[in-house]
């Protein structure tokens, strides 16, 4: 019995929408971790300050490492653009 055919346009625009969510997930974990920082370090936490802000740092990697995998252009533009403001908002920590 012969094998059934494989949708690869389908499967291939599943993973793209998958990555895309995993990517605003990870921007947004980040936002939140930054936030996070900024709240203990105004609580005078220096422990939880540090470890929400390498948490941050993690969650822009991530999308860093998995970004180039996103074959729309303009969707890798607006992600580039969101860990653009990501990276800034780490840099005020």
């Amino acid at each position: 019995m012969p094998a059934m055919p494989i949708e690869h346009e389908a499967l291939r625009v599943k993973s793209q929408q998958t990555l895309f969510e995993f990517l605003g997930v990870e921007l947004k974990l980040g936002r939140t971790f930054t936030q996070c920082a900024i709240l203990a370090y105004n609580e005078g936490h220096a422990d939880h300050y540090k470890q929400a802000k390498r948490y941050a740092c993690r969650a822009a990697d991530s999308v860093r490492h998995f970004v180039p995998q996103v074959l729309d252009p303009k969707i890798r533009i607006e992600v580039g653009e969101r860990l653009a403001e990501l990276d800034r908002l780490i840099c005020t920590l």
